[in-house]
Formats: structure tokens, C-alpha cells, sequence
């Protein structure tokens, strides 16, 4: 298979999908774009981070839309599209976020949702879904394999298949509005953009709409991904010229960004084309790290990211690192309200609330009134 069609050349103003000979190529044709989608949609809000350590460091707050993912921005590009047509449904391949983001679609526009995820999905992951009136049906190991569940079905059962990969050039395409939308909020061009990724669409959107908005050239692309899945990476590290699907044990919890990219690691390739075009790297984080990071997030910003989500921070947290100099932007990509509501979440107060916290008990209940600290 050819990763990447030789004879295409990124352009701003073309899409990114699949070429004929399978492997991935810019579409001259550009495609409608989120502000055409039929409702208004505001930017999501852009944070310059309080974390000790990340100065110049501006986060893309994803986690505000109605699903509580960036890929709400691909869903609802993407169930537009079949305006014109409705189908019978549709079929997502999903580790939480798509399906959510689809079902949140499908509701608005009427449509029948089925997802396919992985086996051993998180109940915190699939219960917003089903809650959306969408069927959830478990499916192989890994995304991978949930991918090519839901190619099989939507062929079988005549059923239109979303994809939030590369696959579908309303990914990248729709991604490129958080791109946009930074250089308008910040004022100028980041420098770079870091954020983390399982094939990339989020990342080489977000880069491709900082180039469109501010016509300079295309920032570094930083791609993060878990020390336990990181086929991308490893290419990267390696010096190869081409992403081969994750052979080992996936072993992280970071399960958005966790997958093989079998069947298509001709997404990664793609990716790590545009990073070291654009003289951005990759690099793996621990989950040790992630959770880190999550909980500077809550501390610092006041912003709960999912696991996943927290990975670019995890990586711009590290120290010892060359840092990109001028303003970075970093997307998170997902809100934690799913690790939250089934009660993961970091720390308790630091010892000085906690003192303050008892005396307030103390004042209280000398007025009466029972009062205890959680």
C-alpha cells in the first residue's frame, strides 16, 4: 500500500481524505466548512494557562461543546453532509468521543446512531451515548478493530459509516475552526501547536487553520501520544519514513489516543510527514504524567480534561525539554466529566485549605449547625 500519494502537496485551501490507491491525499475540492452546518456555533474558549512552568502557553478549551469533545466539530460536519439524503443511520467506530459526538448529531438531525466500540469500554464512556438515544455495540479489542466492525456493517446493512479519521476529509477539514478561531482570540500565529493524537486529524487540522487564518507558514506540529500505544512516535524516534500499526500490548488508560492504526497507518504516515515538514516532533508521555498534568489543569486553570486530553500538557510539563519559544497553542481535545462522574478524580485540598476548612466546621457547628469537611 502507498502511505501517502506522492503527487499531493498540502494546500491551505484543500481538504485532506483518502486518494484511490488507498493511501492519503489534499482533495482539491474543498468541502463545506463548520460555519455552514445550519446552526451557530461560537468559538470555544482559549485559556492562557497559570501552570508554573507554562508561560506563553494558550490551551484550546475543546471540552465546551455539547458532547464535551473537539469531536463534535467532526460529527456535526459530517451528519450535515447527508442533509440532502438522509440514510436509514449511520455507524460510528469509536473509543467514547465519536460516539458521543454522533449521537449528539444524530439526535438533532433525526438520524438512527449506531457505535461500535471496543470491548471493555468504560460504562462512564458509553452511558452519555446510549443516554443520546444511540445503540452501542462492543466490538473487538481496539479501535482498529472497531473500525473494521463498523466497515463490515455499514456495508452489509447499507448503512452511511462516520469516521473521525483521515478516512473522511471532514475530519481534518472541521478541525481546522480550532485553528481559526485561536489566531482571531490570540491575535497573531502560534507558533506552535501541540496536542495529542491517535492518527492526527485534530493536530494537522488545527495546523492547516492557523496557516489559512494568518496566511504565514504552518507552526510546529507537536504530537503526543501514551508511552503505551504510540505508533507515531515510534516512527518518529526510529528516523522511519512510514507508521507501522502498534505490534505491542496496548498498555495505558489513556484509551481516546490508544490505537493500533491497523488498517490504516497510512493516517500516521500522513501525520508524520506534516511534523517533520513543519520542524514539529512527536513524543510519548506516561500515564503517570497525564494524570499529573490532569490535576495541574483542575489546580491551576480550573479546567477538567479527560486523561487523554491532558497529554500536550503532560508533555509542555516536562522539564528539561527544548521548548518551542513564542506562543504555543495546546488543544485539549476532551473534557474529564466522564472520569469525574464515576468519582476519578485527583487530590484533596492542600494542608492550609484544610485547616481553613475545619475552622469553618468549628464555627459552624458552634452555631449549631452539623458541618464536616469531604
Amino acid at each position: 500500500m502507498i502511505a501517502v500519494c506522492t503527487e499531493c502537496a498540502t494546500r491551505s485551501g484543500a481538504a485532506v481524505g483518502y486518494c484511490a490507491c488507498g493511501g492519503v491525499r489534499v482533495i482539491e475540492r474543498p468541502i463545506s466548512g463548520e460555519r455552514s452546518c445550519g446552526s451557530v456555533w461560537p468559538p470555544t474558549p482559549l485559556i492562557r494557562s497559570r501552570i508554573p512552568g507554562l508561560d506563553d502557553v494558550f490551551l484550546k478549551y475543546e471540552n465546551g461543546h455539547l458532547s464535551g469533545s473537539f469531536k463534535d466539530r467532526v460529527m456535526r460536519v459530517a451528519i450535515a453532509a447527508l442533509a440532502t439524503s438522509p440514510p436509514a443511520g449511520v455507524v460510528v467506530p469509536s473509543s467514547g468521543n465519536a460516539a458521543l459526538a454522533a449521537a449528539a448529531a444524530g439526535a438533532r438531525a433525526g438520524l438512527q446512531v449506531f457505535a461500535i466500540v471496543p470491548v471493555g469500554t468504560p460504562v462512564a464512556r458509553v452511558a452519555p451515548v446510549t443516554a443520546r438515544g444511540a445503540t452501542v455495540i462492543q466490538a473487538g479489542n481496539d479501535p482498529s478493530e472497531a473500525y473494521r466492525a463498523a466497515g463490515l456493517a455499514a456495508v452489509a446493512l447499507d448503512l452511511a459509516q462516520l469516521y473521525s479519521t483521515f478516512a473522511a476529509p471532514s475530519a481534518e477539514w472541521s478541525c481546522r475552526m480550532i485553528g481559526i478561531e485561536a489566531v482571531d482570540q490570540l491575535g497573531c500565529e502560534p507558533t506552535a501547536v501541540v496536542a495529542p493524537i491517535s492518527a492526527g486529524p485534530v493536530l494537522v487540522g488545527t495546523g492547516h487553520g492557523v496557516t489559512q487564518q494568518s496566511g504565514g507558514s504552518l507552526p510546529a506540529l507537536i504530537a503526543v501520544q501514551p508511552h503505551g500505544c504510540c505508533p507515531i512516535t515510534q516512527a518518529f524516534e526510529e528516523g522511519a519514513d512510514e507508521v507501522l500499526p502498534w505490534s505491542a500490548p496496548i498498555e495505558t488508560s489513556a484509551t481516546s489516543i490508544a490505537d493500533r492504526l491497523s488498517g490504516y497507518p497510512q493516517d500516521g504516515t500522513y501525520t508524520l510527514r506534516l511534523l517533520r515538514q513543519s520542524g514539529g516532533l512527536a513524543a510519548s508521555v506516561s500515564d503517570e504524567e497525564m494524570q499529573a498534568a490532569r490535576s495541574a489543569l483542575l489546580r491551576f486553570d480550573g479546567v477538567d480534561a479527560e486523561l487523554s486530553a491532558a497529554a500536550g500538557v503532560a508533555w509542555l510539563m516536562r522539564g528539561g525539554l527544548p521548548r518551542p519559544v513564542g506562543p504555543t497553542l495546546c488543544v485539549l481535545t476532551a473534557s474529564g466529566f466522564k472520569h469525574t462522574y464515576s468519582g476519578d478524580f485527583p487530590s484533596s485540598p492542600s494542608f492550609p485549605q484544610r485547616e481553613t476548612a475545619m475552622r469553618i466546621c468549628e464555627i459552624a457547628s458552634a452555631h449549631g449547625i452539623d458541618a464536616r469537611p469531604i
